[in-house]
């Protein structure tokens, strides 16, 4: 009896609202976004123009190019102006995470010692994986990357853009994509902070210490990769503290 009373009480009253539909360019932008992750479209991978892509659809070039927007933002897709230019299949997941905390940089909320700290936490965890887990391609891309290195040991320029690449490729080789995304994002930003300071001497000891880092990597030592690159990090910490005296 109560049962009923109850549901005379509630049914038909506006207890629940029809749902919203869903604009055109989200919908779109879901069903790029299965087509990407299901069909494993390779990175690089050249997708249809707006164009194309609003006659497939059946809509506007303006909710396609939103959609496109919705997924450049997610780092699922890059889109590049000119001759060459077009929409490709992307993975900079780290993008949103990065747009996050350089919103939280500019408001003053996060400082260059927080994401020191942060990076000092994940990135000697990373290289204990990497001296686990490495697979042989990622040992011969680092020996690429030295044996690249190796021929500009003069130009400072080219040395660091190389020594990060370095820790970017430690990450992937650690076996945890979390873990990448994460580096990506706190590192990236570290570099934008300091992208104006280039010291050959200082790039030099970083190479140096990075074919060491890959020596015990490749020995299978997980202890002495993670003290070496705590060695790393509180370099670049003293540089960093060097750049704001």
């Amino acid at each position: 009896m109560e049962t009923d009373i109850l549901k005379r009480k509630y049914v038909g009253e506006g207890m629940f609202r029809p749902l919203k539909k869903q604009r055109f360019s989200d919908q779109v932008a879901d069903l790029i976004q299965k087509k990407i992750l299901e069909g494993n479209l390779a990175i690089s991978t050249n997708l249809p123009s707006e164009k194309e892509m609003a006659g497939e659809f059946q809509v506007s070039r303006s909710v396609i190019r939103e959609a496109l927007r919705i997924l450049e933002i997610s780092g699922l897709v890059l889109i590049r102006k000119g001759p060459t230019g077009g929409i490709f299949v992307s993975n900079v997941y780290h993008e949103p995470i990065k747009r996050s905390l350089n919103n939280l940089i500019a408001s003053g909320e996060v400082t260059l010692e927080h994401l020191i700290d942060a990076r000092m936490l994940i990135e000697p965890h990373i290289a204990r994986e990497a001296a686990q887990h490495a697979k042989s391609e990622d040992l011969k891309k680092f020996r690429d990357l030295f044996d690249d290195s190796s021929t500009h040991l003069d130009d400072p320029e080219y040395l660091k853009q190389n020594n990060l690449k370095f820790h970017l490729m430690l990450a992937r080789a650690s076996g945890n994509p979390v873990l990448s995304i994460m580096l990506e994002s706190v590192f990236e930003l570290l570099v934008e902070q300091t992208q104006d300071f280039v010291d050959l001497p200082l790039e030099k000891h970083f190479f140096q210490l990075h074919q060491k880092i890959l020596k015990v990597i490749e020995a299978k030592r997980p202890e002495e990769a993670e003290r070496l690159i705590k060695e790393d990090i509180i370099d670049v910490k003293r540089k960093i503290k060097k750049l704001n005296k």
